[in-house]
């Protein structure tokens, strides 16, 4: 009886499991760019003062969203995580497109028309300045060749086309081409120079001075470049240090003067014995003939410039 009222035990069917929920991330950080983006759009056309471009650069905020919205679906075994790639495309796609709003006005400050006028304005007033002022040494302006004035526009500020301290006004003087002897004469010109603008108050922050050998490649060459503020307290000779100087024969230049003048009349002594022996039949000239010629035509090619007269100083009678 016991056996026939024994049951077969019957096992309950198995619950599949619950399907997970797929979530993708980068839609959440992609709807915030949206708004974000068209908020600070909005305001960069209604608010002249706003800055955008200094907005733009917490745009690496946007990977905090996305691995915030990453960390929150991945704690969650029931939800399976996807990147949403469209969705990363289009923030990067906002990115870019703000990115590009925030530099159009700060483009327009350097390329903005009015901005070139005022600019090229000042540099030709100074220009002007400038040569009026070497007015007062006459035979010192006529030793320079041409002069530049360049002014730049640092500060940001828009419609305000002013010098201001920021900005930066530069001069550039080539004397004389062939002009100079020596570093310390080439030093004293620019020294004039600088004295007599600084003197006429020309606000100039940085000069550049140049003297170039001839077109053959032959001559002295001098730059000297040098601040306003570094010119304060200086002598002609403490100046004359900061000069650098090329000495060019044929092309080729050498380092010191010394070193092109006994490579220029090494050349100029072998053309002079050989000019000789061509005329007299082989005969070798005599070392006199030969060093007097040799500094009659080194002094052809590097003249010696004549020093400008020394001006007397006044008295109580020229004065008058």
């Amino acid at each position: 009886m016991d056996e026939s009222k024994t049951t077969t035990a019957t096992s309950a069917p198995e619950t599949p499991a619950a399907p997970k929920k797929e979530r993708r991330v980068g839609r959440v950080a992609f709807a915030l760019l949206l708004i974000i983006a068209g908020v600070l759009l909005l305001a960069q056309q209604f608010v002249p003062s706003f800055d955008l471009f200094s907005i733009v650069r917490f745009a690496p905020a946007l990977l905090i969203v996305l691995g915030v919205e990453l960390l929150v679906y991945s704690a969650n075994p029931n939800i399976k995580v996807k990147f949403d790639w469209l969705s990363v495309l289009g923030c990067g796609f906002i990115l870019v497109v703000v990115g590009g709003a925030s530099l159009v006005p700060l483009a327009w400050r350097y390329v903005n028309p009015a901005r070139d006028y005022a600019r090229n304005n000042y540099a030709n007033q100074l220009q002007d300045q400038a040569y009026r002022a070497l007015n007062a040494d006459s035979d010192l302006k006529a030793r320079v060749e041409s002069l530049y004035v360049g002014v730049y526009f640092n500060h940001l500020e828009d419609g305000d086309y002013t010098l201001q301290d920021e900005d930066m006004v530069t001069i550039t003087v080539d004397l004389k081409q062939n002009g100079y002897a020596t570093t310390e004469a080439f030093a004293a010109d620019c020294y004039r120079i600088t004295q007599l603008l600084e003197e006429n108050g020309l606000p100039i922050d940085d000069y550049c001075f140049n003297s170039y050998s001839d077109q053959s490649g032959n001559g002295n060459q001098y730059s000297l470049d040098f601040l306003s503020s570094f010119f304060e307290g200086l002598s002609e000779q403490q100046l004359a240090q900061r000069v650098t100087a090329y000495y060019e024969y044929d092309g080729t230049s050498y380092s010191s003067l010394a070193d092109r003048d006994n490579a220029v009349k090494a050349v100029l002594r072998e053309e002079v014995i050989g000019e000789f022996a061509a005329e007299h039949d082989g005969e070798y000239p005599g070392d006199e003939y030969v060093t007097q010629e040799v500094e009659k035509r080194f002094q052809a090619l590097y003249p010696t410039p004549t020093a400008a007269p020394e001006v007397p100083a006044a008295t109580p009678e020229t004065a008058a």
